[in-house]
């Protein structure tokens, strides 16, 4: 999203070239608009060699697929809105979240850039259901997973880059899920 006024004095932003990086700065009070992302938080729920996708009921990206997750609310942190993500989105709790990564990605028509703390969860009970924003849930092979059906391009580079680390490390001859 681009700002077009001042949110200090209502003035008209106008581009410029500040530390190297196209801003929009007001042109009455100098206040600078930095476009700083809004946080996210998402699941990777991968159990039993299979990773659990929910097609997206409404906009953006409507139809396609994705992992949990979503917005993470004021004063709220990552893990708390994760913890309260899963359960709108699954109908399930959280046991255990593990950070794997971040991504960085525009969401709707706006481009409202989102920066994304991606865990690993176990959920309390492999009993999900699609709930709250989520069409359908569907328990994906690591050969059948749709990648370019989901959403978020950066998303996909994460969960793909899990997957592979998980497939080179081994515990007791078996590769860690």
């Amino acid at each position: 999203m681009i700002a077009r006024f001042c949110l200090v004095c209502g003035g008209r932003l106008a581009t410029r070239v500040d530390e190297g990086r196209r801003r929009r700065r007001c042109r009455r009070c100098g206040w600078t608009y930095y476009g700083n992302p809004v946080p996210a938080t998402a699941a990777v729920v991968f159990e039993r060699g299979r990773l659990l996708l929910g097609r997206r009921a409404g906009p953006p990206y409507a139809g396609a697929w994705d992992v949990p997750g979503g917005f993470i609310e004021t004063a709220e942190l990552p893990l708390a809105g994760l913890r309260r993500e899963v359960r709108e989105e699954l109908g399930v709790g959280v046991a255990r979240a593990t950070l794997i990564g971040f991504a960085n990605d525009r969401y709707g028509p706006r481009g409202v850039t989102v920066l994304t703390a991606i865990y690993r969860v176990r959920p309390t009970s492999r009993r999900v259901r699609a709930a709250d924003d989520v069409a359908e849930l569907r328990w994906f092979e690591r050969a059948a997973i749709p990648y370019r059906e989901i959403a978020f391009p950066s998303v996909v580079g994460v969960v793909r880059r899990y997957l592979e680390t998980i497939g080179r490390t081994k515990r007791g001859g078996r590769a860690r899920r």
